[in-house]
């Protein structure tokens, strides 16, 4: 029997990323908008990632308006991360209607419920029939 997290993962919406852009492209975009010099770009942008170690070190969370409040965190076994709690501003627009200019795979079956979902799988898997879990009261 297939899981719900199966037909999610085939059905339902995932972008298809670009490559990674680069320190020196985020510099280069920063550069051309401003009247700052692309390497003096570069050098801000790497001393705010060591600012945000050093702080994060010390106990402190960052908070950088308009990106995000960059916070220490530890796990189960002691092993301590950044996390990144992005700012409501890149948030919100990255969900502003028609801007985002990407790819999206399955971007119609978005907000499929688990019976569609159910449909679709069986009609492909009709060996393998997707299992819904019961809804627990």
């Amino acid at each position: 029997m297939a899981t719900i997290l199966q037909a999610v993962i085939q059905y339902g919406p995932r972008l298809t990323l670009q490559p990674t852009t680069s320190i020196e492209g985020v510099a280069a975009w920063v550069s051309m908008r401003t009247s700052i010099n692309k390497s003096e770009v570069a050098m801000v942008l790497s001393e705010v990632s060591e600012a945000i170690l050093f702080y994060n070190r010390m106990g402190s969370p960052v908070k950088l308006n308009g990106v995000g409040t960059f916070s220490p965190s530890v796990d189960r076994s002691g092993t301590l991360s950044i996390s990144l709690r992005p700012d409501m501003a890149l948030k919100k627009g990255i969900n502003s209607y028609g801007e985002y200019r990407g790819v999206m795979q399955n971007k119609s079956n978005a907000g499929l419920s688990n019976s569609a979902l159910k449909e679709l799988w069986d009609a492909d898997h009709p060996d393998d029939p997707l299992l819904i879990p019961e809804a627990s009261n």
